[in-house]
């Protein structure tokens, strides 16, 4: 008997590796499934390829031709399209993080799920489901899934470099509506927590967290946070310690 429970002790054990095993392998072999960003994203679209508005003849001129107003198109209604999670696409310098951003009704649908929502291994990088998006949010939270391969958010282990962070100290954000630009001001390897995913505060409580969260560095970053500005955070799994996590902490600075 105890040797029949050995041996099915020991058979369960290869199954669990060879599974792992088999998924290591499959995520060697898998790319990411994701649109190509839009050539009209970071440039308007010209006013002949714009849609035009017409608008009744000028009152006080009656002799005057019919007038139209142009309006530029929304490049991110094409995504909107795809996937009605679409919230906005984060690229980073010096990374291959060049990815669309999806939000679901929680935080682990997308963990297994493309942007297409078909089931993909690599999963996709997504806003955490108590955000509102479109910059409102005190505290904004992308999470991603390191991978071998080097693709999603396996990039922020290189901002464990201090040299690195200083060549590319930036994160660019583009929402439906504004390109946000955040500047990195903590990076750290720490176990999961609930610490470092608040997305709500009242009173002074942001710039305290700013605080704290700028202490836990691994090295020191020179920043300078206002009241009024807005916190991004990426995080991504790290094997350092045990159930890891990378965290970029930024800021934002982008001009109105």
């Amino acid at each position: 008997m105890k040797r029949k429970a050995l041996l099915l002790a020991l058979a369960t054990v290869f199954l669990l590796l060879l599974n792992i095993s088999i998924r290591s392998h499959l995520e060697q072999s898998s790319t990411a499934d994701v649109p190509s960003l839009s050539a009209d994203f970071n440039e308007a679209p010209s006013v002949e390829s714009s849609s035009s508005l017409v608008v009744d003849q000028d009152l006080d001129d009656p002799g005057s031709e019919t007038d139209a107003f142009s309006f530029l198109a929304n490049p991110s209604a094409d995504y909107y399209e795809m996937n009605a999670d679409y919230v906005g696409w984060l690229k980073i310098g010096g990374t291959v993080i060049d990815y669309p951003v999806v939000r679901g009704q929680d935080n682990e649908f997308y963990l297994e799920h493309d942007f297409y929502k078909e089931e993909h291994i690599l999963g996709s990088i997504f806003m955490d489901y108590r955000n509102i998006g479109m910059g409102l949010d005190d505290h904004t939270i992308l999470y991603g899934h390191y991978t071998q391969t080097g693709l999603m958010f396996a990039d922020l282990d290189k901002f464990l470099s201090e040299d690195f962070t200083k060549e590319n100290p930036t994160i660019s954000f583009q929402d439906p509506y504004t390109k946000r630009t955040y500047k990195i001001f903590s990076v750290h390897v720490t176990p999961a927590g609930s610490d470092y995913i608040r997305t709500s505060f009242d009173g002074n409580e942001l710039k305290a967290y700013y605080e704290e969260l700028k202490a836990d560095s691994v090295y020191p970053i020179e920043s300078e946070f206002k009241a009024d500005q807005k916190l991004l955070t990426l995080i991504s799994c790290n094997y350092s310690v045990d159930d890891g996590r990378v965290y970029v902490h930024a800021y934002e600075v982008t001009e109105e």
